[in-house]
Order: structure tokens, then C-alpha cells, then sequence
């Protein structure tokens, strides 16, 4: 999701005349963008969630991370946008996702977005990296196991 996202809005930008000033721009950027991927049977990556309904609790964070340290380019602003307009193409509202804002500041760093589903799972391999030195401090592996062991109900 990470690097279809990053490649959705670097196409988008790519293919414009000139960057948009405002938010004003970027929001009829998105709108265009949105209504040709729906035109053309196609998920807009970035957007939706499983669990997080409304706001994907990871999003607003990295998006303050890029911002405070002045990296808040293009793609992001563009990914952004599809948040406020795709509820007037889609005729709903979904979250922008955790993998999508990532897909959009890695590209916003100037990272080929080619690359940036390796990016992704450097950063999922560390997280779990980081499970298993928890696991070895404090092993509560046995513990689930049983839990989910007792408490299965098979047959159903």
C-alpha cells in the first residue's frame, strides 16, 4: 500500500502543469485525480481502513512529523486533499491510512517511489525486531497460547 500510494501521487504530480499555491489547488487536483481513478474502476490507495473507521490514529501524527520539520511536500499535500474532497466522488468518507501517509512522505523525502515498498518492510521487519527483544524480557508467549488454547471452541 505504502508504494502504491507513493506511485498514485507522484503520477498525479508528475502529469501537472504546475504545483498548486494553496489548498484550494490541491483540492481540485484531488478531485480530478479521484474521479478518474473511480472512472477507471480503481481504488484510490492510501484510503480506508479495517479497524480505524475515522481517523487512522497514525496519519495525523506523521503528518505533524513533516510538517514541524518543514518536510511537508507535494505528495503529502496532494494525499491531504484526497481526504477532504473523495467523499464527493465516493459518496463516503474513509480514513487516510498509516501506509498511504508513509507512501507520501517517503516520496515527499525525494525516495524513488519504486523502492518504497522496501522502505515499508525495513520498517515492519525493525517492528518486529522490536517484538521479539520484548518477548525475550518479558515473555508472555506461552501465556496467549494458553489462553487461546483453553478457550477455543471447535466444531462450529
Amino acid at each position: 500500500m505504502t508504494e502504491d500510494c507513493g506511485r498514485f501521487l507522484d503520477a498525479t504530480i508528475r502529469a501537472l502543469p504546475d504545483v498548486p499555491a494553496d489548498d484550494a489547488g490541491w483540492d481540485a487536483v484531488a478531485l480530478d485525480a479521484v474521479t478518474a481513478a473511480r472512472a477507471e474502476k480503481r481504488f484510490v490507495p492510501g484510503l480506508g481502513h479495517p479497524v480505524h473507521k475515522v481517523q487512522d490514529p497514525r496519519t495525523p501524527v506523521l503528518i505533524g512529523i513533516a510538517q514541524e520539520e518543514g518536510l511537508r511536500g507535494p505528495h503529502l499535500r496532494l494525499f491531504e486533499a484526497i481526504g477532504r474532497v473523495h467523499r464527493q466522488v465516493l459518496g463516503r468518507t474513509l480514513p487516510l491510512n498509516g501506509a498511504g501517509v508513509c507512501g507520501a512522505a517517503l516520496a515527499d523525502l525525494g525516495l524513488p517511489v519504486d523502492m518504497l515498498r522496501g522502505f515499508a518492510l525495513l520498517a515492519r521487519a525493525a517492528g518486529l525486531l522490536g517484538h521479539l527483544a520484548e518477548e525475550r524480557r518479558d515473555p508472555i508467549g506461552m501465556d496467549v497460547y494458553m489462553t487461546v488454547d483453553r478457550n477455543a471452541v471447535y466444531g462450529q
